[in-house]
């Protein structure tokens, strides 16, 4: 049979078809592992410590240890003892507040499971931080050559002028807040056959906080001076709707010590490449927490003491050079009561002008109620 360029056509989609295979990495992954996380400012308030197990591979999420005995002690003797929280299992709560927390001061977390495994840590000094120099945002272009593939966004910078007597290595955590509208607003809701006034004008603008999930981190240990210049933090594009009326980051700038510092890097070049096919497992995450009894057994996390100093920034819609899509509805349209199902919600406004009915513009309640999309209506105080 003659072979034409339909057949090679064919030929070549087969093994081209054939080559694409999933990639599942092997895991040579160890029995559970315990994971302690916390850390102690010099801010009086309420501290926080996890205890968990670690999660496969495939798996991953957090997986609580319940029941421990956990208690911090300063270099002084001072000891403060943390309890369970009664809302979330796996995380232990303490209030601190001075003369027990300061600047100079060097803390040791003590716990103890439910199977009398004893862990601690090391003493970690908290250093003095100087303040946020200063928070910026650059508007930047990303994309192809393609007109369909650019993007526009902000990419957030900040800037640490620091002094001789504080701390050379950062940590900062970055949190995101942001205010947003419903793209309708219903005037009626239907319900077993009745037009009811739909009175909730207070779901048409939300505001929604996240944390951001990178770890970012730098050293001036190898600088002659303790200033760090355009330092990179959060990047936000055009393709949510964050930018889409008013955007706010609350930027916390963490002291770390030198052993501190070591573990943040690390996460912080985890959380980079986290894209990567070979990036670096949460399984080689250990700090500076050990079982007592056997140094030989794993422990996973890490506590630490800090300052934290934090400063914020507004981003307003007008100030950006390009248009942010708010979010969007499909509003359809109903030509007759008789369409209405008796036992449903209809939200919708009448396109009657002479009184409710038909035509109706109808859709789904979180084209209407805002607090269904995550955030909710009560205007933060910073805001």
């Amino acid at each position: 049979m003659p072979v034409n360029r339909y057949h090679i056509i064919l030929l070549i989609a087969l093994v081209l078809n054939s080559c694409i295979e999933p990639y599942d990495p092997i895991i040579n992954e160890r029995q559970e592992v315990m994971v302690i996380d916390g850390m102690i400012s010099d801010k009086p308030g309420v501290h926080r410590v996890t205890v968990s197990h670690s999660s496969p591979y495939n798996e991953p999420g957090f997986k609580p240890v319940s029941g421990c005995v956990i208690s911090v002690q300063d270099n002084l003797g001072n000891m403060e003892v943390y309890s369970e929280s009664w809302q979330e299992e796996g995380v232990y709560e303490a209030w601190l507040d001075e003369p027990f927390l300061g600047v100079g001061k060097a803390y040791s977390l003590h716990v103890v499971s439910p199977s009398n495994r004893v862990y601690a840590s090391d003493y970690d000094t908290l250093l003095s931080s100087p303040p946020i120099d200063s928070i910026y945002y650059i508007q930047k272009v990303s994309g192809g050559e393609d007109q369909d593939d650019i993007w526009h966004g902000i990419q957030f910078y900040n800037d640490v002028r620091g002094h001789r007597g504080g701390t050379r290595n950062y940590r900062w955590k970055a949190i995101a807040t942001w205010e947003y509208h419903s793209p309708f607003t219903a005037t009626y809701v239907r319900y077993k056959g009745m037009n009811l006034p739909y009175l909730e004008d207070t779901v048409s603008t939300c505001y929604l906080t996240e944390t951001i999930e990178t770890v970012y981190a730098a050293s001036t240990q190898l600088l002659s001076e303790n200033n760090i210049y355009q330092n990179k933090l959060h990047y936000v594009s055009d393709q949510t709707p964050r930018l889409a009326e008013r955007y706010s980051l609350l930027v916390e700038q963490h002291s770390l010590t030198d052993q501190a510092y070591a573990y943040w890097e690390k996460l912080a070049a985890q959380s980079a490449n986290s894209a990567s096919l070979y990036e670096t497992q949460p399984s080689s995450s250990q700090g500076n927490i050990y079982n007592v009894h056997n140094s030989h057994v794993k422990v996973l996390g890490c506590f630490y003491a800090t300052q934290i100093v934090e400063d914020r920034i507004f981003v307003e819609k007008e100030e950006l050079d390009f248009p942010v899509g708010a979010y969007t509805c499909r509003l359809d349209t109903l030509w007759s009561n008789s369409i209405f199902t008796y036992n449903n919600y209809y939200y919708l406004f009448s396109l009657q002008p002479l009184g409710p009915g038909p035509p109706w513009l109808y859709a789904q309640k979180n084209c209407f109620d805002c607090t269904l999309r995550g955030g909710d209506n009560e205007i933060p105080d910073f805001w």
